[in-house]
């Protein structure tokens, strides 16, 4: 436990044997994924379910820094790679997948799962998914110098759908490699939070982040009185 022993005083001894205990769902292996599952493996998370159905890019290298040019296979199976890297005893499920309505099953006995994706209708099929199977969900977006952040957990807050339903999303967003990093280390932080049992003002309130001045917005979501799932 050596290894562990600067977060241990603030996530308790029972909280970091939860954190290896825990299996974590990454949807999305881009600038957010890359950035969080690196987080957590450090944290001491090592089994992971990472899902994405792309390969990298070279406009993707300015914030996905575990991917090099020409190396053209799926991004899940270069992170899965980057996990093991890190913790050679971790396990890592790597799918080549879209997330949808069929496919988010794919996270399936996952502690918690992290929306690192980058378009609403995958957003929206994934918390679908969590809301009606129990997982808690971390959502995270940027955009440029801004980026946002919440926590559903079903049963205690609004599902996703409540909170981000009304998104659209952008032709190709400007980001800065630093800002993802930022947004997603709060994303991480939080889902080590939550595996840790500990108290988060995330859980259902979108918070906002203005990294051109840092500032920061927490708006209380309630349910959305026509979500399917929330609405009553």
């Amino acid at each position: 436990m050596s290894r562990y022993e600067r977060q241990i005083p603030i996530v308790g001894e029972d909280g970091q044997q939860r954190l290896m205990g825990a299996r974590v769902g990454i949807a999305g292996c881009g600038g957010l994924g890359v950035n969080a599952l690196t987080f957590l493996t450090e944290a001491g998370v090592s089994d992971f379910v990472l899902c994405d159905p792309d390969v990298p890019d070279i406009s993707n290298l300015n914030r996905q820094f575990i991917y090099a040019a020409g190396d053209m296979r799926p991004k899940c199976v270069i992170s899965a790679e980057w996990v093991l890297a890190l913790n050679y005893t971790a396990m890592v499920d790597a799918r080549s997948l879209k997330i949808n309505a069929e496919t988010a099953s794919v996270f399936e006995g996952c502690t918690v799962v992290l929306d690192c994706l980058d378009n609403t209708e995958s957003r929206l099929a994934l918390g679908d998914w969590c809301a009606a199977n129990g997982v808690p969900l971390v959502h995270a977006g940027v955009s440029g110098n801004t980026g946002q952040i919440t926590v559903c957990v079903p049963g205690e807050t609004p599902c996703l759908r409540c909170m981000i339903g009304t998104m659209r999303d952008e032709e190709r967003p400007a980001n800065l490699g630093a800002n993802v990093a930022i947004v997603a280390g709060m994303q991480a932080a939080e889902a080590i939070r939550l595996i840790a049992g500990l108290p988060s003002k995330a859980r259902g309130r979108l918070v906002t982040i203005d990294m051109s001045s840092w500032t920061t917005e927490s708006a209380e979501v309630s349910a959305d009185p026509s979500c399917p799932r929330c609405g009553h």
